[in-house]
């Protein structure tokens, strides 16, 4: 009994996986009065008017073509001419920054659900911040691996922490490393490239454009 249980459940997951993969494509092969015959995938079958497969309706067919509902759109397709359905469209969400008078690229955002300002900062391994930046959010900074680092004001501590969250606009990544300086310095919280590495980034003009990959 348990050893067959395995390959009922790879029946169960290869039954489902057309329709969770998706990205079928439809063609017609035959046309008729009110029935059509549809390649769906890899299967040949005969839809008459109202009958659905694999997540095709056939709403009308006569002999300039068929109609036939996918995704919730209805598109008509002629004898021998195929369309593709169910694929997930790419996730685009995009920000624009543009510079201030000094050329530098400030952007708001959020950190853990908490309002932000950002520098862009593609020098920096992680998103930057001040332990006072990291109280007002509400990050236990203390709790982080600690370590070290050389700056103009000497030698400081530096603390090493996973953010829930972090957004610009509709680009949202979850779970990012950053890294918390003691003290009030840097003023900025820098977006590094642990936040960045998550984006295509790439300049048009004076402006920096983020796309979420």
């Amino acid at each position: 009994m348990f050893r067959t249980l395995p390959v009922i459940i790879l029946a169960f997951l290869l039954w489902f996986t057309p329709l969770a993969a998706a990205n079928l494509n439809v063609k017609v092969i035959a046309l008729f009065t009110d029935k059509a015959l549809l390649q769906i995938g890899s299967e040949a079958k005969i839809l008459a008017k109202g009958e659905s497969f694999k997540g095709v309706t056939l709403q009308s067919a006569n002999a300039r073509g068929a109609v036939v509902l996918t995704d919730g759109k209805l598109q008509k397709i002629g004898i021998n001419q195929s369309i593709q359905y169910g694929f997930k469209k790419p996730d685009l969400s995009t920000a624009i920054i543009y510079p201030d008078s000094q050329g530098m690229y400030f952007v708001k955002g959020q950190v853990n659900q908490t309002k932000v300002h950002f520098l862009v900062d593609t020098g920096a391994t992680y998103l930057t911040m001040s332990g006072k930046h990291a109280k007002k959010i509400g990050i236990d900074f203390l709790k982080g691996a600690t370590g070290y680092a050389n700056t103009a004001s000497g030698t400081v501590r530096v603390f090493q922490v996973k953010l829930d969250s972090v957004s610009i606009g509709d680009i949202q990544v979850k779970n990012v490393d950053a890294s918390v300086i003691a003290g009030n310095h840097p003023l900025e919280i820098l977006l590094g490239n642990s936040f960045l590495k998550h984006t295509k980034l790439q300049r048009i003009g004076v402006t920096m454009e983020l796309q979420h990959r």
